[in-house]
């Protein structure tokens, strides 16, 4: 009797040991607020979310009543507990389709267009107080529109025309339309609009196939569109797939992206160089098999006999040849450092249009015949001088997404980055400290706000960055109060927070403790 007790405490010791720190992992991440919209009978509907930082987010719900033929656009705003603020309403005229969306600092910008002609409207929502104006321009019909953005009293609408870009700049003010120059040209691709608001300048990133050359560039106007300096990068060996320009000083600045061996979109590696007025330095090329986490996400014998190749191939003096497929985000600038996040992609299924868009700075266009399948996100810092510095990897088992759209979320929060991404009604999260993971992958549910309530289905789940440590997880689900009976459909904005505080305190703890002599 006293051994069997013994053991059964054994037993009990060990689950405590084993769950324990899984239940208190899984108290990291805190849903505090949630927003729940039902969804109209008798229109289509379609629904986004705009952040807002620390003034709250921006809802918008379009639908097409079966009775009108305008669409009426409604747009929210919420304060950082999801409560109302303002609200107001658009009605579309019905000759108009949506193009894009841009967001900016105090105001929203909506690109629309009338098919088959040249005429568009721009439609500014004011943030503060939800005021609308609106716009009309003459651009140019047939334009293929790839970017929108705002710079002052001016919209950017960047795109390709008879198969060539072409940036179109359209003064609201004086209502003046006109076209960058020097852009227009056979065999190129257009790559990024950046803007420097502060500076006043517009970049223009183009790809362009020259003498079986391919050629990366930067074309540098000033505000009224004047073009000021030509930025080439051009290398014997590799070609510049992406560019993310990182302004020093006007004259000063660094560009990050990734690039290929060859003419291809298949990304070989990362590379960084700085450029001084319009002439690049040599650039630092960082391969995939320098990076130390990258083939983390296959399963440890694959990436055993992956990496035995790629030394083998290096001792013989052979190139490396990677087929990547590359979706690079936005990049994230703090005090120390910069960090790239770039997710792994490959195309998969077909499917049909949306019901919920990802929002910013997004095109309002039917969902490509093919999906793309996400097998992992890597994340690299570079410091504040452009030096390589770390890498980590987040493994993304069986996410597909219709769109090809950024997928994992990364948020730094004290001295950690909180990697996440939205599947089936639940959050991945994986918490890394630079190259190290202090908390493996863990699953959250997405609850309703009524406990009474269950999720009988989840639709097009998004995860979106917000302001400090908080984070929005938004999309469709239908509930109920059991699994019989259709019950109700809502969208949904829930508020996320990742605590760290009881991040690796065991450790610390234990660190801390004075140490008892023999």
């Amino acid at each position: 009797m006293h051994n069997r007790f013994i053991n059964y405490s054994g037993l009990l010791l060990m689950l405590l040991l084993v769950f324990v720190p899984l239940c208190g992992a899984w108290a990291q991440l805190q849903q505090s607020d949630r927003l729940e919209i039902p969804t109209s009978s008798s229109s289509s509907e379609e629904f986004e979310v705009f952040s807002l930082g620390e003034q709250g987010i921006l809802s918008v719900i379009r639908g097409n009543e079966f009775s009108n033929r305008n669409e009426q656009w409604e747009f929210v705003k919420y304060d950082t507990t999801l409560k109302a603020v303002w609200r107001t309403s658009f009605k579309l005229d019905f000759r108009y389709i949506p193009v894009m969306a841009y967001k900016a600092e105090e105001s929203g910008y909506w690109l629309f267009a009338e098919p088959d002609t040249d005429k568009f409207l721009f439609l500014q929502l004011n943030f503060q107080d939800g005021s609308i104006d609106t716009y009309k321009g003459n651009l140019l019909s047939g334009v293929d529109v790839q970017h929108f953005k705002v710079i002052g009293s001016k919209a950017l609408v960047s795109g390709y025309y008879r198969s060539r870009p072409i940036v179109i700049v359209h003064s609201f003010f004086d209502h003046t339309t006109r076209v960058l120059p020097g852009l227009f040209e056979k065999n190129t691709e257009l790559n990024n609009v950046d803007i420097n608001e502060i500076d006043g300048y517009i970049n223009v990133i183009t790809y362009a196939y020259r003498k079986k050359n391919c050629v990366f560039e930067i074309k540098t106007y000033n505000y009224d569109g004047k073009l000021l300096k030509r930025t080439t990068l051009s290398d014997p060996r590799y070609s510049f797939i992406s560019g993310q320009i990182v302004p020093l000083n006007p004259d000063d600045s660094y560009l990050i992206g990734n690039y290929s061996v060859g003419c291809t979109q298949y990304s070989q590696g990362l590379y960084v160089t700085h450029i001084s007025d319009d002439t690049p330095e040599e650039p630092q090329f960082i391969e995939f098999s320098e990076l130390q986490n990258f083939f983390n996400y296959m399963k440890p014998k694959r990436r055993a006999r992956v990496l035995e190749k790629i030394g083998k191939r290096k001792s013989l003096g052979k190139e490396n040849r990677f087929r990547y497929r590359l979706l690079v985000h936005q990049l994230i600038q703090t005090e120390k450092e910069i960090v790239l996040v770039a997710e792994v992609y490959y195309p998969n299924q077909r499917s049909s249009s949306p019901i919920i868009s990802g929002g910013i700075s997004r095109p309002y266009v039917a969902r490509a015949l093919e999906g793309y399948r996400y097998t992992h996100a890597i994340v690299c810092g570079f410091d504040r001088s452009g030096k390589f510095i770390w890498d980590n990897t987040i493994t993304i088992k069986d996410l597909t997404s219709f769109d090809l759209q950024e997928m994992v979320q990364v948020t730094p929060v004290d001295d950690y980055f909180v990697l996440a991404y939205p599947q089936e009604g639940e959050i991945h999260t994986e918490v890394i400290s630079r190259n190290k993971v202090v908390v493996e992958t863990e699953k959250f549910k997405i609850n309703p706000k009524s406990e009474k309530e269950k999720v009988l289905n989840n639709e097009d789940g998004y995860l979106s960055p917000w302001y400090g440590q908080y984070f929005l997880a938004y999309g469709m689900q239908r509930l109920g109060t059991s699994a019989i009976g259709q019950g109700r459909e809502v969208f949904y904005v829930n508020k996320l927070t990742y605590k760290t505080d009881e991040i690796g305190k065991a450790e610390k703890e234990e660190a801390s403790r004075p140490r008892q002599q023999p």
